[in-house]
């Protein structure tokens, strides 16, 4: 038990980075630097690896092989899950390197990266709509990718929380009558997100909104829509009830002959 313990306890500090004396790389020439820093990423040492790559490129920042310094280092920094590190690391790649072969990685990890620091939908989304930026990016410049297809799962999953996002402060406008501001978040959804699960609820409230201010025409023509598009839904049926009620000279698009 002690034998298996003292093993276990040496390969942990096999992989831990100790103190990295980087002046020892001054007089290495640029191969001799990166292939200690490979060898540290091949031992899972990613600490002592991000810092020797990242003395290699201010060593050595015209070498022929800083592309693939800046790779390493972006990757070495997501797996020590520092993500501002890793963003960092691969927008300079993209930057500098715009033809290189790697950019549909380094903007598949941009996307993925920003992705997992997504917060729930009460709060701002910014890092969300990085995400869906940066793979829609990819799929724009790069449609055969070998990424796209990961990159297309994260891109509906982003959608769907944006669309969220829009819809949850839509409700919040409503509750206080301001309808108006309601408005414009449920028309970012009906406009730009309505093949998300959020986008017939957000039609139906765009419906109660224009109710609310007497905008009768506008609320038809949403339900219409509505009506048209998500008629199996619960949302479909409360917009024509409501529209039956407070619009009763108006016979709903759903009932109509």
């Amino acid at each position: 038990m002690k034998k298996s313990l003292l093993f276990c306890f040496v390969l942990l500090l096999a992989g831990c980075s100790k103190d990295l004396d980087l002046k020892k790389f001054e007089n290495k020439n640029p191969d001799e630097i990166f292939k200690e820093g490979k060898m540290a990423v091949d031992s899972n040492n990613y600490q002592d690896a991000v810092e020797i790559f990242g003395e290699f490129e201010k060593l050595y920042p015209y070498s022929k092989l800083i592309p693939e310094a800046q790779i390493y280092e972006g990757e070495g920094y997501y797996k020590l899950k520092k993500y501002d590190e890793s963003v960092t690391a691969f927008e300079i790649f993209v930057k500098t390197h715009p033809t290189h072969e790697k950019v549909p990685y380094a903007l598949y990890m941009l996307g993925k990266i920003n992705f997992e620091q997504m917060p729930i939908i009460e709060r701002d989304q910014e890092v969300t709509a990085k995400s869906l930026a940066y793979l829609s990016e990819l799929a724009n410049r790069y449609p055969d990718s070998k990424y796209l297809k990961e990159a297309e799962v994260i891109i509906k999953k982003a959608r769907q929380h944006i669309a969220g996002r829009e819809v949850y402060v839509a409700r919040y406008y409503q509750s206080k009558n301001n309808y108006a501001a309601a408005v414009g978040r449920l028309n970012t959804v009906a406009d730009f997100y309505s093949d998300t699960d959020h986008a017939p609820e957000a039609f139906h409230r765009l419906v109660e909104c224009y109710v609310a201010m007497g905008m009768f025409d506008e609320a038809r023509l949403v339900n219409k829509i509505l009506q048209t598009k998500f008629q199996k839904t619960q949302w479909a049926n409360y917009a024509s009830d409501l529209l039956n009620r407070m619009s009763p000279q108006t016979i709903s698009p759903k009932k109509a002959k």
